[in-house]
């Protein structure tokens, strides 16, 4: 008995010790290759950073919905699509060149407006500025 448990003990601290020499010597190798890497595929920025990170697009069309309960504005896209926007404190909103509220946009639905937006993946299209022409 006591052979077969120190037969057991040494099988495991070998399998062990070459896991151990075997995770070892894969990181030198992973940092090898991605200093080889060009600097165009460079690590992503954090995902806290991401807001800031990502780029800004544009989208003009209809204005469509305008829910301030739940800080949402539709706009339909020229091909007629809708698509989704939330709207945060820092949205910047203006109605005719004058600044405004996401309530005062309730009354402004089929004009033409623009928004300035960063697509999330999980929070959807945030809106960094809607701008509504009169």
């Amino acid at each position: 008995m006591k052979q077969k448990m120190l037969s057991l003990v040494a099988v495991f601290a070998v399998v062990l010790f070459g896991a151990i020499s075997g995770v070892a010597q894969d990181q030198p190798a992973a940092q090898d290759q991605s200093a080889a890497t060009p600097a165009a595929s460079s690590p992503k920025p954090a995902k806290h950073h991401a807001m800031a990170a990502a780029s800004t697009e544009t989208l003009s069309g209809t204005l469509s919905v305008v829910d301030a309960d739940k800080k949402l504005v539709v706009v339909n896209g020229s091909n007629g699509v809708p698509y989704n926007f939330m709207v945060t404190g820092g949205t910047k909103i203006t109605v005719g060149g004058s600044k405004a509220k996401l309530a005062d946009l309730s009354g402004d639905t089929n004009k033409q407006a623009t928004v300035m937006f960063v697509a999330q993946k999980k929070r959807g299209n945030m809106a960094k500025s809607i701008e509504v022409t009169q």
